[in-house]
């Protein structure tokens, strides 16, 4: 918007400059083209005046010098000359003509001469003749004056200065507007680079940003030497944002950008901030040459950051894209080449930020990363499609038995299962992954709800006081939306909203407190019951516990996996169990998968128990036959051991 205002007063001031010129050019066109006519006219005819009045005089003087009789060829002089001064005295064409040179009176005069001696040219009386010779050679000189003064004369002169002053004001008008024409010029670069600066500037750091490194980008697509772009994104780094508000985070960005530029400038590789916490470098490094450059560079990074907040642990992730890669005939697109291998640092980022939060990482780019981004878009895309269609049949659920240790209860778990027509089986983390990227997240756990309660109407009709069915929620699906769906679901059997268990993640519910133990609040008073799910996986279990209010914890398969072989597991689990019934709340156990793993958690006191000792995932009709069994056994299942 900042450079459309100058660009139209610019193109508004040319056009009035164009406008003014040929105004100028024509006014000065007629001025010349009526000096040129009238200069032309005013010579004719006087040059003709003259011409004929020396004519009739030449004539005149023969006739009186031969003696001889025939008066024809004197008369016919003597009646052009009479025209001639006639026309010249009369005509509308030569009005101005008589007005520029006060020519009238003479030719006046001239006239009355040669029209007193008419009768004596027609009777050729020589006498009289002779006079009017005389006449005639005095009023010549005067003619002859006249015709000089219209080419030589003040009138003529000062046409020529009016016309001399006319091309000056010209000039000068031209060399003003060349001047003005250079300042807006001026300004109109100044604005240029104003605006290049702001287009191709980080505004915070000082660096380069995205948009210059896509140009710097294309550049290296015309040379033939190998590229590597570096990717770094600055992790947890919302956390200062968070907990010291966003000055101190630009600040913290400002050092890292001063520090990143330090390390790149000696070696002349272009630094760049892409988006908030991410930066970029392009180098010409490979190979060995690329370790001593990044190797360094993460380590002075990660002093930086220690340095900036100390109290806050952030780390660095770092993605790397060689020109090498890319298909050879990409260089000849620069546009191509630049945008695929900022995607393909982008792939090899990703691939960095999945390992763990609290160490340094650094992936280099392979072909297989492009392959896996491919398949999620089409996870992506599918997945779309497929919630959109209720008949489709490749989405589904399965259920895993949870065992209780109280009588006539029964649980199970609701897990997702898709089964592609390519892709063959979807990992169902991938699936919830893909779909809190896409934003299907709170589309996708409807879709759950409305499975659970077509199960608990259709094939479980007739346990559904027995049994308890646990959902577990996406981060996108645990919002407010989620109160409205169950009560919405559920409408004509509100009963059934107490069979429910939904299982939130200790990531999710750490990020807001507040909002989460009100969510938390509604949902339990619509009777719905909430579980702590994969816990002990995280650094604040404890304070989760103390600040939200949950009908269950889930301890995470890890533990229950290593009871056996690490003495430190089971005491966790223990502790775990102790401080959970402390508080009110039951634990349920996942991973079982043995019969001393089934003991030892009952003898430390679990309420329940899931995994693949007792069955592995099965389907609603199949679960239902799985709960006619154990019920009817007077829950005997292998917990009587």
């Amino acid at each position: 918007m900042m450079l459309k205002r100058p660009i139209t007063w610019f193109i508004v001031f040319v056009f009035s400059i164009l406008i003014f010129a040929v105004v100028t050019l024509y006014q000065f066109n007629q001025s010349y083209s009526r000096h040129a006519v009238r200069t032309q006219l005013s010579a004719w005819a006087l040059a003709q005046m003259e011409l004929e009045t020396l004519e009739f005089r030449h004539e005149l003087a023969l006739y009186l010098h031969t003696q001889r009789q025939d008066r024809s060829a004197l008369i016919l002089k003597y009646d052009i000359l009479w025209s001639r001064y006639d026309t010249f005295l009369r005509s509308s064409e030569t009005e101005k003509l008589r007005q520029a040179f006060s020519a009238t009176p003479l030719v006046k005069r001239a006239f009355q001469t040669i029209r007193r001696y008419e009768q004596a040219v027609l009777e050729g009386q020589r006498p009289r003749l002779q006079l009017l010779l005389g006449e005639m050679d005095t009023l010549l000189p005067a003619l002859r004056d006249l015709m000089i003064n219209n080419l030589t004369g003040p009138a003529a002169i000062k046409q020529r200065e009016y016309l001399a002053n006319q091309l000056k004001h010209i000039y000068l008008t031209v060399g003003l507007i060349l001047v003005l024409l250079g300042y807006f010029s001026w300004r109109m670069f100044r604005d240029s680079l104003s605006q290049q600066k702001m287009a191709w500037m980080d505004s915070i750091t000082q660096l380069p940003n995205r948009n210059y490194l896509l140009y710097a980008l294309q550049k290296a697509a015309s040379k033939h030497i190998i590229h590597t772009l570096l990717v770094i994104d600055i992790r947890r780094f919302k956390d200062i944002n968070d907990l010291l508000g966003y000055e101190q985070g630009d600040q913290a960005l400002t050092k890292i950008a001063q520090k990143l530029n330090s390390i790149c400038s000696p070696y002349g590789y272009t630094c760049a901030r892409l988006s908030g916490n991410r930066f970029a470098v392009l180098t010409t490094a490979d190979g060995h040459y690329l370790s001593f450059f990044t190797q360094p560079l993460r380590d002075t990074l990660r002093h930086a950051l220690d340095d900036i907040y100390p109290d806050i642990q952030l780390t660095v992730a770092l993605g790397i894209a060689k020109s090498t890669d890319l298909d050879a005939a990409l260089h000849k697109d620069p546009e191509v080449f630049a945008n695929t291998l900022l995607n393909n640092a982008d792939l090899a980022l990703l691939k960095a930020k999945n390992a763990s939060p609290s160490k340094d990482s650094i992936v280099v780019f392979k072909p297989k990363f492009e392959a896996d981004a491919r398949e999620r878009r089409q996870v992506k895309d599918d997945l779309n499609a497929l919630l959109l269609d209720e008949s489709q049949d490749e989405l589904s659920l399965v259920y895993q038995p949870i065992i209780s240790s109280e009588p006539n209860k029964l649980s199970c778990e609701a897990l997702i299962r898709w089964q592609h027509p390519t892709l063959g089986q979807i990992r169902p983390q991938l699936l919830i992954d893909v779909a809190e990227e896409a934003g299907l997240g709170q589309r996708l756990g409807t879709w759950i709800l409305r499975q659970v309660y077509a199960a608990m109407n259709t094939e479980w009709q007739t346990i559904n006081q027995h049994i308890d069915i646990a959902i577990n929620l996406s981060d996108s699906f645990f919002s407010e939306a989620l109160l409205s769906d169950v009560v919405n679901i559920f409408m004509h059997h509100p009963e059934q909203r107490k069979r429910l268990v939904f299982e939130i993640t200790e990531t999710m519910s750490i990020d807001d407190i507040g909002r989460f133990s009100l969510l938390m609040n509604q949902l339990r008073d619509i009777g719905v019951k909430l579980a702590l799910d994969d816990f002990g996986t995280g650094w604040s279990s404890m304070a989760v516990l103390n600040h939200l209010s949950f009908d269950k914890v889930k301890i995470d398969r890890s533990f229950v996996e290593h009871m056996a072989t690490v003495s430190r597991q089971q005491i966790l689990v223990d502790t775990i169990c102790y401080m959970s019934h402390q508080l009110g709340i039951r634990v349920v156990a996942e991973g079982v998968e043995t019969q001393e793993q089934l003991l030892s958690l009952q003898q430390m006191g679990v309420d329940a128990f899931q995994g693949y000792y007792f069955s592995k995932p099965l389907s609603a009709i199949d679960f239902y036959a799985f709960c006619i069994d154990y019920l009817s056994r007077q829950n005997t299942f292998s917990l009587k051991n």
